[in-house]
């Protein structure tokens, strides 16, 4: 079966948002360095919040520590969504003309329903967009 351009770019936006959550948690690492905190986690939930515990210091002061912990605030809001990316296989539904990629995270399920997250492709091309522009900001922080 050929895979139809909609199919296309549901892939390349979930590449890319991943892409994007990928850059995010080599920000969040560098500020970890620069705070002095010692995360002895992988995951990125847990790093964020190991962050936004610490306290300022001579590298980051208050105001930026304010300004990180915003920008964290919006990071944290959408990790759940950049796990089902990471840890579920991505099936395409058809819906009319459209198309949905789906996730079901295995890590949601129980014995009795699953968990399914549908998005569409202008919505993982706005939540690439998001943690980029997040992603950005801390950089500069």
């Amino acid at each position: 079966m050929a895979t139809s351009a909609s199919d296309n770019a549901l892939h390349l936006w979930r590449s890319r948002t991943i892409d994007a959550f990928a850059r995010a948690e080599a920000v969040v690492d560098a500020l970890s360095q620069k705070l002095n905190v010692s995360t002895k986690v992988d995951m990125l939930g847990a790093k964020i919040e190991a962050v936004r515990k610490a306290q300022p210091n001579t590298a980051v002061n208050e105001d930026k520590k304010k300004k990180i912990d915003q920008l964290l605030s919006k990071l944290s809001g959408v990790v759940p969504l950049r796990n089902d990316l990471v840890h579920s296989p991505m099936i395409i539904e058809k819906v009319g003309e459209h198309a949905f990629a789906t996730f079901a995270n295995p890590n949601l399920k129980c014995s009795f329903s699953t968990f399914k997250r549908v998005i569409p492709a202008n919505q993982l091309q706005a939540l690439a967009a998001k943690v980029t522009q997040v992603a950005e900001s801390l950089e500069k922080c």
